[in-house]
């Protein structure tokens, strides 16, 4: 058996682009104990043999906003419509006629939310790698209940 790494894949799935990964992203604004009950449900799911899409949750909308803006959305567009993956950073920053600086923090940023991974081809070269076909944002506002946190904070 192969022992896992340090993010608990085992070694054979140490490049993300080895891992399994559905068709879709669902990124979502939910709060801890609903975020909980869809992973029990996704649990049961796939222990059943049915497919999930990966999920990222986000406690607040004024979370998700800070980290979805408007360029990182044309930057996730951008690596989709090139099959998920740029050459390297400096190829996606020309494909958005930005300066590389800014698009490898997006990049980065983006990774350390689990929404892309950073890929390396050799030592010195990194590129941005998107596995899926689509991403969907469920975003439910609703009626604040007294004490609790607005949704668009």
């Amino acid at each position: 058996m192969t022992e896992p790494n340090h993010d608990g894949w085992p070694d054979k799935y140490s490049d993300p682009r080895d891992r399994p990964h559905p068709d879709v992203l669902r990124i979502t604004v939910e709060s801890f104990d609903d975020t909980f009950e869809d992973t029990l449900t996704a649990v049961n799911a796939i222990a059943d043999g049915d497919p999930q899409p990966a999920v990222v949750s986000f406690a607040t909308v004024g979370e998700l906003r800070t980290i979805l803006t408007n360029r990182r959305i044309e930057l996730l567009q951008t690596l989709m419509d090139t099959e998920g993956a740029a050459k390297s950073i400096s190829a996606l920053a020309k494909a958005l006629n930005r300066d590389y600086k800014p698009v490898h923090d997006d990049v980065t940023r983006l990774a350390d939310y689990g929404i892309v991974f950073i890929v390396e081809d050799d030592e010195r070269s990194k590129r941005p790698y998107l596995p899926y076909e689509r991403i969907r944002l469920d975003v439910e506002l609703t009626a604040n209940n007294p004490g609790e946190e607005p949704a668009t904070a």
